[in-house]
C-alpha cells in the first residue's frame, strides 16, 4: 500500500471515531496520517477540530492556522481559530475570523450567532443585536438566535422586548432551562415577582443543577419569609456542588431571623457556615446564638450561677463545637449568651484560682481557651464585678511575677489572665510564645501575643500620605488608636470577580448608569479603611482591582495590614491619611468608597466634595451616611449615657451596658442591644460613644447630589425592602427617587438603621 492510501485509510479511520466521539482515538489517527502528509489540508484542518473538542487550545490553534494558511477560504479551520481566540479572551481576533469566514459565505447562521455571542462580550450590544437580527433572517426557527437577542436587548435594558425574544425561544423550545432562567431574571428586575418565581421553578423543573435559577427563586422566597423553602433549595444545591456560590446562598439562608432551628441537620450547616467561613461569622452570630440558646443545657445554665455549675454541665458545654468556634469568631451577639459566656469566664478564674496546677484535658481546655479569645474580640466588654476584678488582677500579678522570675507558668492561670486582660499588654509576655503549649493554648497566644506583635512592627513600615491636623480628625484619631473598629476574625469568602459595570448593573439593572467599558484596571479608593474588613472585601470584588486604602489611626491600619498578608492579598496598600486633606495626592480613581466615615468629619459635605475631586468622570461612589430617622433610638441611648455622665472608657462602657440590658424589652434604651455593634466594647465605643457624629436625611443628601451633577444609583437593599418599596412607589420602577425614599422612610424610620448605603455617578 502506498503511503498515500496509508494516510487516506487513517484519515477515514479517524473520521469514524469523530463521528463516534471518540476524539482521542482520531487524534492518534490524524497525526498519524500527518506524518504521512504533512500538507493535508483536511488532515490539519480535522486535526484542529478534534484538538479543540478536547480544549487543547494552543494545538488547536496552531494547526488551524496552517490549515487556514494553506487554504485562506478553509471556513472550517477559521471557525476553529474564532473559537480558540474567543476562549483565550482574545475577542478581536475572534471578531476578525468571523468576519472573514462572513466575507467568503454570508449565507451561515451559525456564524452570524456566533460573532453575535462574541460582539456581546466585547460590550457592543447594538452590533450583536444586529448579528443576530441576521442569523434569525436566515434561519427564523434558529432557537440560540432568539435566546441570544433576548440577552441583547436586556444588556440595553429593552425589557419587553426581551421578554418577547425569550418567548420566542421558548415557544420553539419549552425546555430551554436558561431561556426560563433569563426571563425570571427579566421579570425581577421589573419587580414582578410572582411571575419571576414561576419562571424561575420551569428552569429549575427542567435543569435542576442550573444554579442560577436556584439561587434566583431562593432570593424570592426568602424576600416573602419562605425560608424553609428557600434552605431547602439551597442545601440541594450545596450537596450537588460545594462552591463559593452554593454555600454562599446556604449562608444567606442561615442569615434569616424567621429561620427554624429544628431543622434537620442545621448545627452541622452553621458550624460548616461560622467555620470555614461561607460569610462574614458576624453575619452568622445571631442564627448561631439562637440554636445555642434553644440547647436545654445552655438555657437551664441561664438559671443558675456560674458556682454551681457542675462538672458535668462543663464537660457537655466544652463538647459543643458551635459554641467554641462562635466564641472564636465574632463577639457575641445576644445578651442572654452573654451571660451566659460571662458565666463560663468566672467559673474559669475560679478554677484558676484555686487549682491552677489542675490538670485540664480537652476538651475543656479548649473551652477556656475559646472564652479568652472572645474576650480578647470583644475587647473585655463582659461585665466584671469587684470580686472579679480583684481576683483577676491578682492572677495577673501573679504570672508576671512567675515570667520575670523564670517559674514555670500554670496553663489555666495563662488562659484565665487572657479572659480579663490583653497578654500583649503584659511585660515579657513573647517570651512564652515559642514555649511548649497545647494547640488550643497556641492559638490563644497567637491571638493575644503573636498577632499584636506583628501589628506593633507594621507601624514601622507604613505610609503616612498626608498629615492630620484637624481638630476633630485628631480626636477621632485617638479614638480608633485606643479602640480599632471592627475587630474581625476571618474574611468573608472572595467569589469570582466581577467588573465594576457588572456589578453595578446587576445591583441596580434599571439605574441610569453610564458604563465605563474598561475592565483591565480599575484605580479605588477606599476612604476610611478601618481595620480593612471592607477593603479586603472589595479588593476580592472587582475584576482589576487595584485598591489604595487610607484612614487616620495607626492601629487600624496596621491590623488590617496583618489581615492582608495573612490572605495574601497583593493589589491592597494601605496608607495613614486624613480625608480633608486628600486633595494633596495627585492620583485619581474610577471607584471611591466610604461608608460610615464623612459622617465622623467636622464638615462631612467638605470631606465628600474632597473626595469627588478625585474622582474621575463617570466615576463610581459608594457611601455610607447615618439616617437622622433611623438612629433615634441610637440618639435616645447616646443622650442617657451623657446625662448619666458615662465617659468613652472601658468601665464606663461596661456600666452602661449593664444598665441598658437591665432595660424593659421595646423601649429605646433596650432596642440598642438589637445592633451587634452593642456586644463589643469598641463597636460600642462607635455606636454610642463617638467623640464626632453627624446624621443626614435623604432630601439634604438629594440636595448635595444636585449641586455636586451627580446621579443616584440606587440603595444597597434586602430584597425584602426592594419589594416592599416596589409595592408602595410601583411608579418608580428604577427606584432612584429620593423624595419617595423619604415618604417611604417616614413610614419605616427604620428601614436605614445600619446607613443610607448608596451608589453615585459623576455626570
Amino acid at each position: 500500500m502506498s503511503t498515500s492510501d496509508r494516510a487516506k485509510n487513517l484519515f477515514f479511520e479517524a473520521l469514524g471515531f469523530i463521528d463516534s466521539l471518540n476524539f482521542e482515538k482520531a487524534e492518534l489517527r490524524l497525526r498519524e496520517a500527518m506524518t504521512l502528509s504533512p500538507g493535508s489540508v483536511s488532515i490539519l484542518t480535522n486535526l484542529a477540530v478534534v484538538l479543540i473538542k478536547q480544549n487543547k487550545l494552543i494545538d488547536a490553534r496552531e494547526h488551524a492556522q496552517k490549515a487556514v494558511a494553506a487554504k485562506s477560504d478553509n471556513i472550517e479551520a477559521m471557525l476553529v481559530l474564532a473559537e480558540c481566540y474567543a476562549r483565550d479572551d482574545n475577542l478581536t481576533g475572534s471578531l476578525d475570523m468571523y468576519k472573514a469566514i462572513i466575507s467568503f459565505n454570508p449565507g451561515v447562521a451559525e456564524v452570524h450567532n456566533n460573532m453575535g455571542i462574541i460582539l456581546q462580550k466585547s460590550q457592543r450590544s447594538m452590533d450583536a443585536l444586529a448579528s443576530f437580527d441576521q442569523a434569525i433572517a436566515l434561519e427564523p426557527y434558529f432557537v440560540d438566535a432568539h435566546f441570544n437577542r433576548g440577552n441583547a436587548l436586556r444588556n440595553i435594558r429593552d425589557y419587553e422586548e426581551a421578554l418577547g425574544a425569550y418567548d420566542v425561544a421558548l415557544r420553539l423550545k419549552p425546555d430551554f432551562a436558561e431561556a426560563w432562567l433569563c426571563h425570571g431574571n427579566v421579570l425581577a428586575t421589573q419587580a414582578r415577582y410572582a411571575e419571576a418565581c414561576a419562571a424561575f421553578r420551569r428552569a429549575i423543573k427542567h435543569k435542576a443543577d442550573l444554579f442560577e435559577a436556584v439561587r434566583g427563586l431562593a432570593h424570592l422566597l426568602l424576600s416573602e419569609g419562605s425560608i424553609s423553602e428557600a434552605l431547602d433549595l439551597a442545601r440541594h444545591a450545596l450537596n450537588s456542588h460545594e462552591t463559593l456560590e452554593t454555600k454562599a446562598l446556604v449562608a444567606s439562608c442561615l442569615r434569616s431571623p424567621l429561620l427554624d432551628l429544628n431543622v434537620g441537620g442545621l448545627e452541622d450547616l452553621l458550624l460548616r457556615a461560622i467555620s470555614e467561613p461561607w460569610a462574614r461569622p458576624s453575619e452568622l452570630a445571631h442564627t448561631c446564638a439562637r440554636f445555642l440558646l434553644a440547647n436545654d443545657a445552655i438555657r437551664g445554665s441561664l438559671a443558675e450561677t456560674a458556682e454551681v455549675w457542675p462538672t458535668s454541665s462543663l464537660a457537655m458545654f466544652a463538647e459543643n463545637r458551635l459554641l467554641r468556634e462562635v466564641l472564636e469568631s465574632a463577639p457575641i451577639c445576644d445578651p442572654a449568651l452573654e451571660r451566659f459566656a460571662t458565666g463560663l469566664r468566672f467559673s474559669l478564674l475560679t478554677t484558676a484560682r484555686f487549682a491552677a496546677d489542675q490538670v485540664v484535658a480537652e476538651p475543656l481546655l479548649g473551652l477556656y481557651c475559646a472564652i479568652a479569645r472572645q474576650c480578647f474580640i470583644n475587647n473585655y466588654v463582659f461585665m466584671q464585678t469587684d470580686d472579679e476584678i480583684e481576683h483577676a488582677t491578682s492572677l495577673r500579678d501573679t504570672l508576671v511575677a512567675s515570667i520575670a522570675s523564670g517559674v514555670a507558668v500554670p496553663i489555666l492561670s495563662l488562659v484565665a489572665v487572657a479572659a480579663y486582660f490583653p497578654l500583649h499588654a503584659l511585660p515579657r509576655l513573647d517570651s512564652l510564645v515559642h514555649l511548649e503549649w497545647p494547640d488550643t493554648v497556641k492559638a490563644l497566644l497567637a491571638q493575644q501575643v503573636s498577632a499584636p506583635g506583628e501589628e506593633k512592627r507594621l507601624r514601622k513600615s507604613m505610609p503616612m500620605l498626608t498629615g492630620v491636623c484637624d481638630g476633630v480628625s485628631t480626636e477621632v484619631r485617638t479614638q480608633y488608636e485606643e479602640n480599632p473598629y471592627p475587630q474581625w476574625v476571618k474574611a468573608a469568602p472572595g467569589h469570582t470577580p466581577k467588573t465594576v459595570d457588572v456589578y453595578i448593573r446587576e445591583r441596580f439593572p434599571l439605574s441610569p448608569l453610564i458604563e465605563r467599558k474598561r475592565d483591565e484596571c480599575v484605580d479605588i479608593l477606599v476612604a476610611g479603611c478601618g481595620t480593612g474588613q471592607h477593603s479586603t472585601e472589595t479588593a476580592r470584588r472587582f475584576k482589576g482591582a487595584q485598591v489604595l486604602a487610607v484612614d487616620l489611626s495607626m492601629a487600624s491600619l496596621c491590623y488590617a495590614e496583618r489581615q492582608r498578608r495573612a490572605l495574601g492579598l497583593n493589589n491592597i496598600q494601605y496608607a495613614q491619611a486624613d480625608i480633608m486633606m486628600l486633595s494633596s495626592i495627585t492620583q485619581t480613581f474610577d471607584v471611591i468608597e466610604a461608608s460610615g466615615v464623612l459622617h465622623h468629619l467636622a464638615d462631612p459635605l467638605a470631606g465628600w466634595r474632597v473626595l469627588l475631586s478625585l474622582l474621575r468622570p463617570r466615576g463610581l461612589m459608594l457611601l455610607g451616611l447615618y439616617s437622622e430617622a433611623a438612629r433615634r433610638d441610637i440618639v435616645a441611648a447616646q443622650n442617657f449615657a451623657k446625662e448619666r455622665a458615662y465617659r468613652p472608657i472601658e468601665d464606663d462602657i461596661r456600666r452602661f451596658r449593664t444598665e441598658v440590658l437591665a432595660c424593659a424589652d421595646g423601649t429605646p434604651l433596650r432596642n440598642v442591644t438589637l445592633l451587634k455593634d452593642f456586644f463589643s466594647l469598641s463597636e460600642c465605643r462607635d455606636l454610642l460613644f463617638h467623640v464626632q457624629e453627624q446624621r443626614f436625611t435623604l432630601p439634604k443628601i438629594a440636595e448635595f447630589l444636585a449641586e455636586n451633577n451627580l446621579q443616584f444609583l440606587g440603595f444597597e437593599l434586602d430584597l425584602q425592602t426592594s419589594r416592599d418599596y416596589a409595592r408602595h412607589f410601583p411608579s418608580d420602577i428604577s427606584m432612584t427617587d429620593l423624595s419617595k425614599w423619604h415618604l417611604y422612610e417616614t413610614n419605616n424610620a427604620c428601614t436605614f438603621l445600619q446607613m443610607y448605603n448608596f451608589w453615585v455617578q459623576k455626570k
